[in-house]
């Protein structure tokens, strides 16, 4: 009897707890617009993550049929991804992070997340033109002369349009800021990291990292300093304008909510070899959907593999050189034929050219080498290189646009990202160890095998070589297993972050890149030329150039 009454009274407390908790939460749904947001994205996404990782589950005592992973991308990707995109903010920052996990994202979810980038659901322009008009303070006419109301690209926390300037014709690009963008920033951030606390708290150390950069993109007059800084640095080097350019910012026209900039001409990185593909599938009989899922298969079965192996830089240039003299060829014996035989005869129509193929070694190589410089010697990067942030102008250079998430790093820390990736070229295991403990770094058991394949992965490489057959989050969550780190720095988790997205991009035009072999030659260089060299590194050197460190409290549920 006393049980029945004990669990009676258990069950009438609960109920009415449970009944407090939802009653308070409809509360904040119906007043607070950042519960509201948090809501609508954990409907979504919560019932995803638990049936994948309920089947993950099931993995482990029974045969997973393929059909049954793809009958649950095919049930979540498309409407997840729309509600990101619906949502914006950061929900849209993060969806455009994830578009990059080849290896750990299905066809389905990678295709629905790459609309995330740039083609998120654009405003009415009548919104736009709101916002243009109370950062000028004056009817939008009086400063453009023309204004295409159809967006170039729409992400995140605004959209870009094409305009042109009414005080000296130059055409240019406009970039606008959702109206509630700033409001929603801290509210979004809340709401993802509650979501990762209890589902992927591994994560927990990055995302702040994040917060903390992501903040200063609201303001688009530092993304105008940020681009005149990074664009001078460009050319002090020798990048711009002959492989790279940078658009240039227009600080007078610029405000917090409007950044105007040189418009550059030619389509997104993704698009431009897309395109390409596309076009050549179809004239050797296939589909570009099938050789993505050839070369996903591939992936699948075989790992990604440590680095390309595919023709040179040097291989492509010489068959584009062939194609050119082809082309010319072929034309010039029709232009012979025409004006000799083809006077009696019918006259040939000329060739059109021949489609040339992107030189994407060479692509990668400008885009690593142009990164690495950032990161190494000027201290100052662009955190965030996403594929949508690349664009492949009409003569081959690489157009380097959207310079929010700048991010940079104190002398102690640019110097030591040196040592770093040196350490990562040379696979110096001992030198690597005494950097991340005396940088902050503490796990459970202090095992070395486990840092080190955490320090490959997040600064180098996520090959087959370093990740084995496990997907991204299939391998963390071993090492986690193994060993559980309990404080991180925060430090430079903006450099591995461009890292990976670097990788990211590679792997997704199927060049895959370790960044130790271009950022390792380049750091030995630099140190040497400031005095550093990496032999001169030793324990108590790494102590006296230790930065001032930033520490992450792991708490593991």
């Amino acid at each position: 009897m006393l049980r029945a009454s004990t669990s009676a009274a258990i069950q009438t407390t609960a109920a009415a707890a449970l009944a407090s908790v939802a009653g308070y939460g409809t509360y904040l749904y119906n007043t607070d617009e950042g519960t509201r947001r948090a809501f609508k994205a954990y409907r979504m996404m919560v019932p995803a993550v638990l049936e994948y990782r309920f089947l993950e589950a099931q993995s482990k005592v029974r045969e997973v049929a393929a059909e049954e992973w793809l009958a649950l991308d095919q049930k979540h990707a498309a409407p997840v991804v729309a509600r990101l995109g619906e949502l914006q903010g950061m929900y849209t920052k993060y969806g455009q992070t994830s578009a990059g996990l080849t290896n750990t994202f299905s066809d389905a979810w990678i295709q629905q997340l790459r609309k995330l980038e740039d083609k998120v659901p654009p405003r009415t322009s009548d919104v736009v033109i709101r916002t243009i008009e109370e950062e000028t303070g004056k009817p939008i006419g009086e400063t453009f002369c023309e204004f295409d109301e159809t967006p170039l690209g729409s992400a995140s926390i605004g959209q870009v349009h094409r305009a042109r300037l009414k005080a000296d014709g130059r055409e240019v690009a406009v970039k606008v800021q959702y109206p509630e963008s700033e409001a929603t920033f801290r509210t979004d951030i809340t709401a993802i990291r509650d979501f990762c606390s209890y589902l992927a708290p591994e994560h927990l150390v990055t995302l702040n990292a994040l917060e903390k950069q992501n903040a200063g993109e609201i303001n688009y007059i530092k993304e105008a300093n940020n681009l005149i800084e990074v664009g001078k640095n460009m050319e002090e080097a020798g990048f711009q304008p002959r492989e790279a350019v940078v658009p240039k910012a227009l600080p007078e026209l610029s405000t917090r909510r409007m950044l105007v900039m040189e418009l550059l001409p030619g389509p997104k990185l993704n698009d431009g070899i897309r395109s390409y593909y596309s076009s050549w599938a179809l004239k050797n009989g296939t589909t570009i959907e099938k050789l993505e899922a050839e070369a996903k298969k591939k992936i699948e079965e075989e790992g990604i593999p440590a680095k390309y192996d595919g023709p040179s830089a040097q291989q492509i240039e010489s068959y584009l050189k062939f194609l050119l003299r082809k082309d010319y060829l072929i034309n010039s014996s029709i232009t012979i034929y025409n004006w000799t035989l083809g006077q009696f005869l019918k006259k040939i129509d000329y060739r059109e050219p021949t489609e040339a193929p992107p030189n994407t070694p060479r692509i990668i190589d400008t885009l690593m080498r142009v990164h690495g410089h950032q990161l190494l010697k000027n201290g100052v990067f662009n955190a965030d290189p996403h594929g949508g942030n690349f664009l492949l102008l009409p003569d081959g250079r690489i157009g380097l646009i959207d310079y929010g998430a700048t991010k940079r790093l104190t002398e102690k820390e640019r110097i030591t990202a040196c040592v770093l990736y040196a350490a990562l070229q040379r696979n110096d295991e001992d030198m690597l160890y005494n950097m991340s403990t005396i940088g902050g770094y503490k796990s459970k058991y202090n095992r070395k095998d486990v840092l080190m394949k955490l320090m490959q992965f997040a600064y180098n490489s996520y090959g087959k070589d370093v990740t084995g057959d496990k997907n991204i989050q299939q391998f963390i969550d071993d090492l986690k297993a193994k060993d559980p780190w309990e404080e991180t720095p925060d430090n430079y988790v903006m450099a591995s972050f461009m890292s990976i997205r670097l990788r990211s991009v590679a792997i997704g035009i199927n060049h895959p890149v370790k960044c130790s072999e271009w950022w390792g030659p380049m750091a030995e260089r630099i140190l040497e030329e400031e005095g550093h060299p990496y032999e001169s590194w030793d324990y108590d050197k790494l102590v006296e150039n230790k930065p001032e460190l930033n520490i992450f409290k792991q708490k593991w549920n």
